[in-house]
């Protein structure tokens, strides 16, 4: 897959949001508007990847994973030349480019070559949940209480692959299982939570 040269863009946060507040206390996750909850999955074995040092927001931060200092990511967007966010390993290397057009495109290294992102993650008829199609393989992105969740298409929902939440202190979290891991999950899940928590309409 040919990459074009990494080039950024610092963003204006759209004043459409992912997140809300409920009474001033916990954080409501939607993957599109005001939605219904139910509790939140009961999960083990969850490896965290946090989502910090916002510049201002996720479209600038760096992702470590549990209590390390140790850098896993890097999401760059560059003021210089408008119209792109890049998603980077551990060692600088483009894993995923983002490219804020009407409508946003997004393409994977080794997943999948550039496609809208509505496309990637299109929203559902009720809106109740987004597919992600990763390696031939359908999953759905489901929120919860206080987070959106990952599940596999077409089996149990106990299945808990992954999910997304936001701490008090703002960090984004990403808890995904070993198993998901293994089976080539966590740059796309990586990438999924940037484009679900950056604050910009994705459709």
């Amino acid at each position: 897959m040919k990459h074009r040269p990494l080039v950024f863009l610092d963003m204006h946060i759209n004043p459409y949001a992912i997140w809300s507040n409920s009474g001033g206390a916990s954080n409501v996750p939607s993957v599109h508007g005001a939605l219904p909850f139910g509790a939140d999955p009961p999960a083990s074995n969850l490896i965290i990847f946090s989502f910090t040092a916002f510049n201002p927001s996720i479209l600038n931060c760096t992702v470590i994973r549990g209590q390390s200092t140790y850098l896993h990511f890097a999401v760059t967007t560059d003021a210089a030349i408008p119209g792109y966010t890049a998603v980077n390993n551990a060692d600088g290397k483009p894993i995923a480019l983002i490219e804020w057009k009407e409508p946003p495109l997004v393409e994977i290294r080794n997943v999948f070559a550039k496609q809208r992102v509505s496309d990637w993650l299109p929203l559902s008829a009720d809106a109740s949940h987004r597919t992600m199609r990763v390696n031939e393989q359908n999953y759905f992105w489901k929120p919860q209480k206080t987070a959106i969740c990952l599940y596999p298409a077409g089996k149990p929902p106990s299945e808990l692959l992954a999910r997304i939440s936001r701490r008090q202190d703002g960090t984004v979290c990403l808890e995904i299982t070993a198993a998901a891991i293994t089976d080539g999950l966590l740059e796309t899940c990586v990438v999924a939570t940037v484009l679900l928590q950056c604050g910009h309409k994705i459709d």
